[in-house]
């Protein structure tokens, strides 16, 4: 258990990226100088030729870049006679990030192609085109027969844009597609496609001929009120528009493909059940797939100890299980993912799965990428060198290591024990005197444990709770395909982005309902999760409790799903039965038509008031996204 020998092929990987001088893995640590200085490709260069990040760059240089401003110096007294004309001013938004590498473009139009072929001929609205290389690489593969380019900086990028406008049907809107009063006029562009109407009753249906793609990507980032940036604000509306069937979502389910900054993707596409808040769910809730095409390798991140000490990991196991899961539905989708964009994960699935590597995720001691670890392994090999003199601080170091790997392996010794136990209950839904002795004891040897070692099985039990079902619970863990490895210098300014790929999906039938602010159950539902939010680690009856007086009783016989393990519910009680934060759509829909039936239920301005008092007074728009469950 936790021996070395288990953690040997993440040695190096720790050895170089947790022991290292870290930096911040936030992207807004990069310099402007060092993510302007950097210039690789043509239109990167072009880019920098326009003047726009000149300025920028020499004032945090201090420098002459040939041909650019002496922004630094005072002004000379202008000689006598008539002044030369000046040139003109480059009017545009700095904070923009471009799509700069037509590599990058065709790797992933190549890759995700067989998915595209059914767009090809559709409308597209393009949103931010900017220098336009994404746009035209796109408009090559499905020929559109109308491309609407939405680009509020039109002026400065025109030239860019130019061989495409030349092409038929392609049109540029000097508007930004951000802002719904200039979207929604641009949409009248949209000749070929009509509203369809909103019907509760019925399903939604895919709308194959129309595609939005967007450029969401800013460096320095704008944070906007409760959210990190205003693009993570527009991803939400986004995904919020699927539920509600407005913007371009008024015509049918229309697939999204959005270039952000690959922070921003953590909010709706969570890889453990830490970090799966409600933004995240309500993408579970409206999405097919919500995916990543391309993006940073996470291997190449360096992280901060002060990072590594939150709890943000799950069980190594069960990441190389989720990407051997995913090569096995690229196979037979026909997909092939380029060896060069191979990220890391990708490549240790597939050294795996040729080693024949038995087990999967859970089916042996699980594995954490901590610091200590690395820093032990890297001792253990420099005391065999005979590098280590006993006595010396390193050698003391190694031995307090070592005693807490023995305390680590007793601990999960125990919560494999623990984890065991609950996969016997699971079996014995139907005996429930069997359960009922089982169900004691388990609740009994919880709260037995500390505080630290209850919420380190927490986790533990949460994450491979969630990804053992069928399907998985979180997005990620269901994608079509491997992202692909995307590098900081083919984008300009240089810093990290990603690009989400999202088929919407009809919403449940519940969450359709139309009607006034606070009449949609849709309205309710937010309200429920920001009421068993504080509740999200203890069980579901807890949480009910908490929302109002009699909602346990009056809801929990209506939810099989809670208790059936079929369906992702666990038939215990207490510590044995499920949490708020791995409750999965199915089980959350279930609670709200419980909800929605209860004769005594209470108002909506009833629940504001309680979940507002609750939460310590906060609006009740507050923690739109990333403060629910957590």
């Amino acid at each position: 258990m936790w021996s070395i020998s288990r953690t040997s092929r993440l040695c190096r990987y720790n050895a170089r990226h947790l022991t290292a001088p870290a930096t911040r893995r936030h992207a807004a640590t990069v310099s402007v100088t060092e993510a302007l200085k950097t210039r690789s490709t043509p239109v990167a260069k072009e880019l920098w030729n326009t003047g726009l990040w000149k300025r920028a760059y020499n004032k945090r240089t201090n420098s002459k870049e040939e041909g650019a401003a002496d922004v630094d110096e005072k002004p000379k007294r202008k000689p006598r006679g008539k002044a030369k004309a000046k040139d003109p001013k480059v009017v545009g938004d700095k904070t923009r990030v471009n799509i700069v590498s037509e590599k990058l473009c065709d790797d992933i139009t190549k890759y995700i192609g067989p998915t595209l072929e059914r767009h090809v001929g559709c409308d597209i609205l393009d949103l931010n085109p900017g220098a336009g290389v994404w746009s035209r690489k796109l408009n090559d593969v499905l020929k559109p027969r109308s491309h609407i380019l939405m680009e509020p900086d039109a002026q400065l990028y025109e030239p860019f844009l130019k061989p495409l406008l030349e092409r038929p049907g392609t049109r540029l809107v000097p508007q930004s597609g951000i802002l719904w009063k200039e979207l929604h006029e641009a949409m009248n562009f949209l000749e070929n496609q009509k509203d369809t109407p909103v019907d509760p009753s019925k399903d939604r249906e895919r709308n194959d001929t129309l595609i939005v793609t967007a450029n969401l990507c800013m460096f320095p980032k704008r944070r906007y009120r409760f959210f990190d940036s205003l693009s993570v604000l527009v991803l939400f509306q986004f995904i919020s528009s699927i539920r509600s069937s407005t913007l371009f979502q008024k015509y049918g389910l229309i697939r999204m493909m959005l270039w952000v900054n690959d922070e921003d993707k953590r909010s709706l596409l969570p890889r453990c059940i830490q970090s799966r808040r409600k933004s995240a769910i309500d993408a579970e809730f409206a999405c097919e797939w919500l995916a990543e095409v391309a993006g940073k390798d996470p291997a190449t991140v360096h992280i901060e100890r002060d990072q590594l000490k939150k709890p943000r990991l799950r069980d190594h196991s069960i990441d190389i299980q989720s990407s051997r899961d995913t090569l096995a539905r690229m196979a037979k989708s026909n997909i092939e993912i380029p060896p060069h964009r191979m990220m890391a994960a990708t490549t240790e699935a597939l050294d795996s799965s040729n080693a024949g590597a038995s087990g999967g995720a859970g089916a042996g001691t699980p594995t954490f990428m901590r610091p200590w670890i690395a820093e032990l392994a890297a001792l253990d090999e420099a005391f065999k060198a005979g590098e280590i003199a006993q006595g010396s601080d390193e050698y003391k170091a190694r031995i307090t290591k070592r005693a807490q790997m023995g305390h680590k392996e007793r601990e999960v010794a125990k919560h494999l024990e623990l984890l065991d136990e609950l996969r016997q209950m699971a079996q014995l839904a139907k005996d429930p005197e069997q359960l009922a002795e089982k169900d004691a004891a388990y609740n009994e040897k919880i709260e037995a444990m500390s505080k630290m070692s209850k919420g380190e099985f927490r986790l533990m039990r949460d994450n491979a709770h969630i990804f053992a079902q069928d399907p998985p619970v979180m997005l990620w863990d269901r994608r079509p395909w491997e992202p692909l490895k995307a590098e900081p210098e083919e984008f300009f300014p240089s810093v990290d982005c990603a690009l989400l790929d999202i088929q919407p999906k009809t919403v449940h039938r519940i969450l359709r309902s139309v009607g006034k602010k606070g009449d949609r159950p849709s309205d309710i539902l937010d309200l429920i999760q920001r009421s068993m939010a504080d509740a999200s680690v203890e069980g579901v009856s807890k949480g009910l409790d908490k929302l109002w007086p009699g909602a346990k009783e009056a809801i929990l016989p209506h939810c099989p799903s809670l208790r059936d393990p079929a369906s992702g519910g666990l038939p215990g009680t207490g510590h044995a039965e499920v949490t708020p934060r791995i409750l999965n759509e199915k089980q959350w829909t279930e609670i709200l038509e419980a909800f929605m039936k209860w004769p005594f239920r209470p108002t909506y301005a009833e629940m504001v008031g309680r979940v507002g008092d609750d939460l310590g007074g906060e609006s009740s728009t507050a923690g739109t996204i990333d403060t629910g469950i957590s």
